[in-house]
């Protein structure tokens, strides 16, 4: 056991002696290249990075055009999709199209089986001749008895009888004409019509079917497709602003298909609904497209973007550039001897990778968008190898609107821009983390 201890005591003894050497060994060595350099040895106190130049990213605060916009998720809905149903207990004769066809106003779909419409419709009409000769034959009676009554020939109660009863046929041959019309009706039934322009989907009944009027399926659904409405709920904060824009005109709504290729619909605002969800404090509103390509399809759910104005000029910095401190956003602004400051700014809202200041920034002034984590304030910047003072993303020149290049799911895209970017703009985990400790001190 005490040669244990010996052996514990000696190991110690010198792995002290050698951390002493390793330690003197390069104090002096750091004394030495400072005095060759002309330098003196810098103070433990010092800044991290103090007397560096940062390599940095910048970019130009711009005025343009920018929209204000409400994106969201909206689903395809026909503006009418009509059941088509049997309207007389028959048997289909014919089909005239194929499923999934196009069909205009009036075409024929189904013909039924008419034949016992129209022994009906027969029937009816030799009722009604067979009345009109009754009906004469007691016209003449009464022009007869009218004579006769005034000689008192016959009695005043049989020219009464003479007159209801011609009266009477008057009125049965009233209703056999109304017969007859109800007979052309049901049999006009039989030949089944598209109501309005659109597309058939599935056939229910093919030749031979027995269809009757109490039927709950629809033979075929025939579906609008030109025009057509897209539908989506907008939270009802932006109800004032959809109310304001309206009055001022229509309203542009933009639709791209989802999984596509970028293609986009433009269509109006046509509908905005009478009430506000309680229960999902959103509204249901309602664009209306041409649809000339049948690009949308009833059903489909697509990225929708409601255009409330335009912005034309708008103090704007890439969405990168604005951090977060303890009190707040700020920014890093690159003052004329090429050091940062950090500067509070009001970001009014964010469009397609770009942020609209509200205050805090003037146009022309350079801020810094990529290496915000090794910042501090007052210190000196360079720009990245290979990196250009950047044009704000998306500006546009005229009246035209800044795209952003991005229209849809812009935050997961700008989430994923700056963990890209913070990944690699450092070079040392370490290093990064102290600065960027510091460049939050500075903020508040």
């Amino acid at each position: 056991m005490r040669r244990f201890f010996l052996v514990l005591l000696l190991a110690a003894v010198i792995g002290g002696g050698g951390y002493y050497w390793y330690a003197t060994h390069n104090a002096g060595a750091d004394g030495r290249t400072a005095a060759a350099d002309g330098q003196k040895p810098q103070s433990k106190a010092a800044p991290a990075g103090a007397g560096r130049t940062v390599p940095v990213v910048t970019q130009t605060v711009a005025v343009q055009a920018v929209p204000e916009q409400i994106v969201t998720i909206g689903s395809v809905q026909p503006i009418a999709a009509i059941a088509i149903k049997a309207r007389v207990d028959s048997a289909v004769e014919t089909v005239n199209f194929t499923e999934g066809q196009e069909v205009k106003t009036g075409d024929t779909l189904f013909t039924l089986d008419s034949r016992s419409l129209d022994a009906q419709l027969r029937q009816a009409q030799a009722n009604l001749e067979r009345d009109r000769a009754n009906l004469e034959k007691a016209k003449g009676d009464v022009k007869r008895y009218a004579e006769l009554v005034r000689t008192s020939a016959i009695s005043r109660t049989t020219y009464d009888a003479a007159v209801a009863t011609a009266d009477a046929l008057e009125g049965t041959v009233k209703a056999d004409l109304a017969a007859i019309e109800a007979a052309k009706v049901s049999l006009s039934f039989t030949r089944i019509t598209a109501p309005m322009d659109g597309r058939t989907g599935t056939v229910a009944a093919k030749v031979g079917t027995m269809v009757r009027a109490a039927d709950t399926n629809p033979l075929v659904t025939l579906t609008q497709l030109r025009p057509i409405n897209v539908s989506f709920n907008v939270p009802e904060k932006h109800l004032p602003a959809i109310r304001a824009a309206m009055a001022s005109g229509s309203l542009p709504v933009t639709a791209t298909i989802a999984g596509g290729h970028g293609e986009k619909a433009e269509g109006k605002l046509s509908f905005v609904d009478s009430q506000v969800d309680q229960q999902t404090g959103t509204i249901l509103v309602k664009g209306e497209f041409p649809n000339a390509d049948t690009r949308l399809w009833p059903g489909q759910f697509v990225d929708t973007v409601l255009t409330l104005r335009v912005e034309q000029n708008a103090l704007t910095i890439a969405d990168l550039a604005v951090q977060t401190g303890q009190k707040g956003r700020f920014v890093y602004v690159v003052k004329a001897d090429e050091t940062v400051e950090v500067r509070p700014v009001t970001v009014e809202r964010s469009h397609g990778g770009l942020s609209v200041v509200a205050s805090g920034l003037k146009a022309g002034e350079r801020v810094v968008v990529d290496g915000q984590s090794r910042l501090f304030p007052g210190a000196r910047i360079t720009e990245k190898a290979g990196g250009k003072p950047a044009a704000p993303t998306g500006s546009t020149g005229g009246g035209e609107t800044a795209e952003g290049g991005r229209q849809q799911g812009s935050a997961t895209q700008d989430a994923a821009a700056r963990s890209a970017a913070t990944n690699g703009s450092t070079n040392g985990a370490v290093s990064g983390q102290s600065a960027e400790g510091k460049s939050t001190g500075g903020a508040t």
